[in-house]
C-alpha cells in the first residue's frame, strides 16, 4: 500500500508538496486499466474510522475499514459475484454501516440494475440483507427497482432509516417505510400514493415529499406525520413549462430547497415557499454552469457542487467554508475539495483533481494538527510525468461557439485520437482519465469535444442537442477536427475515433458516414440500433416520451424511419476502415446485442470488423480484468491502424 506522509500543522495550516515527477516514459496498457484503489470513501460520525469501496485486481468489489488517517485495511464485505457493483456506503452511526448494490435483471424484453441494500457492523458482523421489494409482473417495473431506495438516514434516529419499497397490497406502487437497520424490521411510515412515485426527506425526519410521474406530469405531495395524510403542493409539465426537482423539505418554514431553471438558463437552487407558492431567494446562482449537486448534513444544506473545467465546491454553512478555504490554501494548485467530515468537522477528507495525473485522497485531523496522504488512487500512475489537458474553444459550422480539451503535450506532430463523451447528456472536463492519457502516453494528441446537447452549460445548451443524433451534434465533433486541422495542432490526417457509450454511436456513424476520414474506429458498449436500444431498456411509458423529445419520435412510422436511417447498423454495408467493437455482456444500459447484431451483419460481407465480448462485463467495464483486456486491445488495434 502507499506510504503515508506525516506533516506537522503549524496554526492549523497543513503545508503538503506535490510528489516529484519523473521523465516521461512509455508505459504499458495496464498501467492504465486499473480502476481507482478505492472509491466512495467515508468517514465515521466520531472521526475514528474510514470505510471504502475497494477494486480488487479480481472482478469483484469489497467494502473495507481503515484507521482514519491510516492506511490499515480490514475487508469486512466481499460481493458474491462479478456482476455485483456497489453503489454507495453510509454510516448509520459510529458501529455500523449501510451498503447499497446493485445486480444485473433482464426481464419483459427490458434490461435494469436491480437494488440490494446491506447493513453490517464496522468489524463485519450482524450482516443483515435488507430487502428491496420488486415488481414481477409488469412491464413498467424499472423505476422501482433500479437506484438508491434511502429516503431519508435519520439523522436523529441511530437505528432506523426510511425506505422506499413497493407491496402487493399497494398495488405494486411504493410507499415509504421506518426500516430497523439491525433487525430489518418494517413498519409503514407514509402510504402509496397509487401512482408512479419517488420520495424526498426532511431535516427532521418527521415529513417526506412525493413526486408523483405520470406521463411528463409532474406532480408534488406533502406527507405529515401527525396528520396523517398526503397533501398535493405542486405540479409541473415537463418540457412544457419551467419547474424544478427538489432536493428537501424544511418543515420549519414550509418550503422546499429545490433545483430549477425557472429563473435562469443555468440551473440554481432556491428555496420555494409552499404556503405562498413564490420563490423566496436563491441559495446558489452561477452566470457559466449548471448546479450539479446540493451538499447535505443532518437534513442542512451546506453547500454546492458544480463543474466548470475542473470540480468546484461552494459551502455557504460557515464551518465547511471555512475548512474549504483552509484546504484551498493548502493545497495551492492541487484542485482540492473536502469530499466528506466527521461530526466535529476536525477530521476532513480531501479529494485532490488534476489536468496531468491521477487524483488523491489526503486526511486532515484539524484538533490534532496532523494530515498527510491517505491514498494515491493509480499507483502505477504516481511520480509520472503527463501533458495535461488544456481547454479549448471554437466555432461549429454554424457558428455555435462550442468547448472542449486537447492533449497534445505541445507537439503538432502527434497523430490524433477523437474521443467523443457518452450520455449523449454528459460532458468532458480537464480532470486527468487514464484512458485518454493511455493514448497520450503512447505518442497520440487527445481531442474532446462537448459537442451541442452536453450538460452542465444550460438548459439552451443541452435543448440543441435533442433529435441531434447523427447530426448537428456529429457535425460538433467533426468540426471540432476540423478546427484542430486549421490550428496544426495535431496531425488529422492520421487519427482515429474511439467512443464509449453514446460516444461509441459517434465512432460508428462515422464509420458508416464518413468511412474513409478516419484511419480506423473503436465503441466501446456503443449504440448501432437506436429503435432496438430504446425498445430494449425504456420500458416505461413517461421513458418513452422523454425519448421522443430528445432522441427522436419513435410512436410515428416517420420517426422510426428517421431513427433506422440515423442507426449505424443501416448503414453497415458503407464500412470501409478497420472497426473495433468491445462489449460487456452484463451490460444494462446499452446491452451486448447492439455490438454483436453491427458485428453480424459486417462480418457477413468480409467487412473489416472486429469484435471483444467481456464476460460479466458492465456498461463502464468496472472490474479490473475486463478493463484490463478492453484497454490493451484498444490501445493495439489503435497502433495497429495508425502508422
Amino acid at each position: 500500500m502507499n506510504k503515508i506522509i506525516k506533516t506537522i500543522i503549524a496554526s492549523a495550516l497543513l503545508s503538503i508538496s506535490t510528489p516529484s515527477l519523473a521523465q516521461s516514459e512509455t508505459l504499458p496498457s495496464s498501467a492504465f486499466s486499473q480502476l481507482n484503489i478505492v472509491e466512495q470513501p467515508t468517514i465515521s460520525p466520531n472521526g475514528e474510522l474510514i470505510a471504502a469501496v475497494y477494486n480488487t485486481d479480481g472482478a469483484t468489489q469489497q467494502v473495507v475499514i481503515s484507521p482514519f488517517g491510516k492506511v490499515d485495511l480490514t475487508t469486512i464485505l466481499k460481493l458474491r459475484n462479478q456482476s455485483e457493483r456497489i453503489v454507495k456506503l453510509r454510516w448509520v452511526n459510529n458501529e455500523r454501516l449501510l451498503i447499497s448494490a446493485d445486480y444485473p435483471e433482464h426481464m419483459y424484453g427490458s434490461s435494469r440494475r436491480v437494488g440490494q441494500l446491506f447493513a453490517v457492523n464496522k468489524d463485519g458482523s450482524e450482516l443483515k440483507e435488507i430487502k428491496l421489494r420488486k415488481l414481477t409482473d409488469t412491464k413498467d417495473w424499472s423505476w422501482l427497482v433500479s437506484g438508491d431506495q434511502i429516503v431519508s438516514m435519520l439523522p436523529h434516529d441511530p437505528e432506523h432509516i426510511l425506505l422506499q419499497q413497493v407491496s402487493e397490497r399497494d398495488n405494486y406502487f411504493p410507499s415509504v417505510h421506518k426500516i430497523n437497520v439491525y433487525s430489518g424490521s418494517s413498519e409503514k411510515f407514509a402510504p402509496s400514493l397509487q401512482k408512479p412515485s419517488y420520495f424526498i426527506g426532511d431535516s427532521t425526519g418527521r415529513s417526506v415529499v412525493a413526486v408523483a410521474v405520470e406521463d411528463l406530469t409532474r406532480t408534488f405531495y406533502l406527507w405529515q406525520e401527525d396528520a396523517g395524510q398526503w397533501k398535493e403542493i405542486g405540479s409541473y409539465e415537463a418540457f412544457e413549462e419551467d419547474g424544478f426537482t427538489p432536493v428537501l423539505y424544511e418543515p420549519a418554514n414550509n418550503t422546499l430547497i429545490v433545483k430549477t431553471y425557472q429563473k435562469s438558463d443555468k440551473q440554481e437552487v432556491w428555496r420555494y415557499s409552499l404556503d405562498t407558492n413564490e420563490w423566496v431567494e436563491p441559495l446558489f446562482q452561477n452566470e457559466t454552469y449548471d448546479v450539479a449537486s446540493v451538499r447535505e448534513h443532518n437534513g442542512q444544506v451546506i453547500g454546492f457542487g458544480y463543474t466548470a473545467d475542473m470540480p468546484e465546491v461552494e459551502f455557504i454553512a460557515p464551518a465547511f467554508k471555512q475548512r474549504q478555504a483552509l484546504v484551498e490554501n493548502t493545497f495551492k494548485g492541487m484542485n482540492p475539495i473536502v469530499v466528506d467530515f466527521d461530526e466535529s468537522v476536525n477530521k476532513l477528507l480531501v479529494k485532490t483533481y488534476s489536468a496531468s495525473g491521477p487524483s488523491r485522497f489526503y486526511f486532515i485531523d484539524l484538533a490534532n494538527k496532523a494530515g498527510g496522504l491517505w491514498m494515491a488512487l493509480q499507483p502505477a500512475l504516481e511520480n509520472k510525468q503527463f501533458p495535461a489537458k488544456q481547454p479549448i474553444e471554437f466555432e461549429a459550422s454554424d457558428g455555435l461557439v462550442l468547448n472542449g480539451y486537447l492533449i497534445n503535450g505541445g507537439d503538432a506532430d502527434r497523430p490524433l485520437v477523437v474521443m467523443p463523451h457518452g450520455g449523449p447528456w454528459q460532458r468532458d472536463t480537464q480532470v486527468f482519465h487514464p484512458l485518454e492519457h493511455m493514448f497520450v502516453n503512447a505518442g497520440y494528441a487527445v481531442l474532446q469535444v462537448n459537442f451541442r446537447g452536453s450538460s452542465g452549460f444550460g438548459s439552451s445548451y443541452e435543448a440543441r442537442g435533442y433529435g441531434e443524433w447523427g447530426q448537428r451534434m456529429q457535425q460538433d465533433v467533426l468540426d471540432g477536427v476540423a478546427w484542430v486541422k486549421e490550428q496544426q495542432l495535431a496531425d488529422v490526417d492520421d487519427s482515429c475515433v474511439v467512443g464509449w457509450s453514446y460516444g461509441g454511436y459517434v465512432s460508428l456513424f462515422a464509420a458508416t458516414n464518413t468511412p474513409t476520414q478516419f484511419n480506423c474506429y473503436v465503441s466501446i458498449a456503443g449504440v448501432s440500433d437506436i429503435n432496438a436500444i430504446l425498445e430494449d431498456t425504456r420500458a416505461g411509458e413517461t421513458a418513452q416520451m422523454v425519448d421522443n423529445i430528445m432522441v427522436g419520435d419513435r410512436d410515428s412510422e416517420q420517426g422510426k424511419a428517421h431513427l433506422e436511417a440515423i442507426s449505424p447498423i443501416a448503414s453497415f454495408g458503407k464500412l470501409k476502415r478497420p472497426t473495433l467493437l468491445v462489449h460487456g455482456t452484463g451490460d444494462v444500459v446499452v446491452p451486448d446485442d447492439q455490438s454483436e447484431a453491427f458485428y453480424k451483419a459486417a462480418k457477413g460481407y468480409n467487412l473489416p470488423v472486429e469484435l471483444l465480448l467481456l464476460e460479466n462485463g458492465t456498461h463502464s467495464l468496472d472490474s479490473n480484468p475486463n478493463r484490463k483486456q478492453a484497454f490493451d486491445r484498444v490501445i493495439n488495434f489503435v497502433k495497429a491502424n495508425i502508422e
